[in-house]
């Protein structure tokens, strides 16, 4: 179920929508736009904001009744916007459960970002994740393919960081691991993380 969620900021009311399971995450993100216009001045109408992996917009079309917007992934995120927040939010909450339980600090990978993804991975049951770089220009700097067999030159492929939603959703939670880091996922399982030393950093140890 749908909810939107409210918050009275400077005499205008902020307002969201997501599922009921994200109402924790809603609020959140509502405290946040509070504290970046207590800090940054007044959000006025087509201002943008990167939270994590998504930019989110401001979009006030009745004075003093404000929507925060994000990206529409299901059709057009460059051109297209929705008043559900529902995918963003939850990615950004698988995201930060990985680093907090790992006690990473994380490297944003943003929404418009490229990643290099075999093509055999994307329909792989076991595959592996790597950041061989930093993120700059656009580019992610991750690498996905499958940990059995060889893969073809042919066979490698250039997509947008959003289009994993589509492909390949348990994806996205790896993606704000940094630079070095290598992740093994079993189906949507996470089946083990290494730091740029190789040292296991997941399943963490009790």
């Amino acid at each position: 179920m749908q909810i939107t969620k409210t918050k009275e900021i400077d005499n205008r009311i902020f307002s969201l929508k997501c599922d009921d399971s994200l109402e924790a995450q809603g609020e959140f993100l509502l405290n946040l736009f509070q504290d970046t216009q207590e800090s940054a001045g007044k959000l006025e109408d087509g201002m943008k904001i990167q939270v994590g992996w998504s930019i989110l917009f401001v979009h006030e079309p009745v004075e003093g009744q404000v929507q925060i917007l994000a990206p529409d992934y299901e059709t057009n995120p460059f051109a297209r916007t929705t008043d559900d927040l529902s995918a963003t939010l939850s990615v950004q909450l698988a995201q930060n459960h990985i680093l907090k339980v790992t006690g990473i600090s994380g490297e944003t990978s943003l929404f418009q970002d490229t990643l290099i993804a075999s093509e055999r991975a994307l329909e792989s049951e076991r595959i592996y994740l790597e950041r061989t770089e930093s993120r700059g220009d656009g580019i992610s700097g991750w690498y996905l393919g499958p940990t059995e067999g060889q893969v073809e030159q042919d066979e490698l492929r250039k997509y947008y960081v959003f289009q994993l939603l589509k492909l390949r959703p348990s994806v996205l939670k790896m993606l704000a691991l940094p630079k070095g880091y290598v992740a093994v996922l079993e189906g949507d399982d996470v089946e083990v993380i290494l730091d740029g030393e190789d040292r296991q950093v997941w399943p963490v140890n009790s």
